[in-house]
């Protein structure tokens, strides 16, 4: 009978020890990916950027700078966009991990910075990166940031190239 009177208190013994369980893999590396995205880069916190970014760090988007390597890349391309943006966070969306891979899907928030003669524009856009991670580091990113929506907020027009004059040709 006093096994039985136990029987209720066991899932508060055995919750101390569920919480001691180690992380899987890919739960400390989502947890480095969203230190890096929210308490980093969105705190504007760019000291912080060796703690969680490789020393042999690559930028494999397309658009960057090939041969650029280490946590300056990062802290380059921070500084450029806090250049031309204020109020810089990013909230993350969802992470997804595999392998040593973590998905991130996020929005940026933004205010083009003033002209002097209009308050500045915000803006909201989606981005997604995939972070290759090794030893608790980000080692490799793709990046992809939905730019047209950004540049619409801001103010800009998508308009089709024109057309090309038509030529006649010369009479005989």
């Amino acid at each position: 009978m006093r096994r039985l009177a136990l029987l209720p208190l066991l899932p508060l013994i055995c919750l101390p020890l569920a919480a001691q369980t180690p992380k899987s893999p890919q739960d400390a590396n989502k947890a480095v990916v969203e230190r890096y995205i929210e308490n980093v880069l969105g705190a504007g916190r760019l000291e912080e950027i060796d703690q969680l970014v490789a020393e042999g760090y690559v930028d494999s988007t397309p658009e960057s700078v090939e041969g650029a390597r280490g946590p300056e890349v990062v802290r380059a391309n921070q500084r450029r966009l806090r250049e031309r943006f204020d109020n810089v966070r990013y909230t993350i969306d969802q992470l997804v991990a595999e392998g040593d891979l973590v998905v991130a899907r996020y929005i940026v928030f933004a205010t083009l910075r003033s002209d002097g003669k209009a308050p500045g524009r915000s803006a909201e856009f989606a981005g997604m990166t995939i972070f290759r991670l090794a030893e608790g580091k980000i080692r490799e990113t793709w990046i992809l940031n939905d730019q047209l929506a950004m540049y619409r907020q801001l103010g800009y027009r998508l308009e089709p190239p024109a057309e090309p004059a038509t030529q006649t040709a010369p009479p005989p």
